[in-house]
């Protein structure tokens, strides 16, 4: 069973994520770049507590071959 993700529904629940879009803050300035660093930053250390040693985007994954878990809201709880 190989675990997929939707990253940008995983990002919608980082509050860090929550701020840019509530402000408004435009790509390209500090303020942005600083919330995106902390998103990701909690990103991939909530992939790295939830115990999977592979986890592949969405559709990264041919599903004729491989059977595939949703873990998207496994993730989002984590949080």
């Amino acid at each position: 069973m190989v675990p997929v993700i939707n990253s940008k529904e995983v990002y919608k629940h980082i509050p860090y994520y929550q701020t840019i879009i509530k402000e408004g803050i435009k790509q390209g300035t500090a303020r942005y770049t600083q919330l995106m660093r902390k998103s990701t930053t909690l990103y991939k250390s909530t992939l790295g507590k939830s115990g999977y040693s592979l986890i592949v985007e969405i559709d990264g994954v041919d599903k004729t071959l491989h059977k595939t878990e949703d873990i998207t809201q496994k993730i989002i709880s984590l949080l």
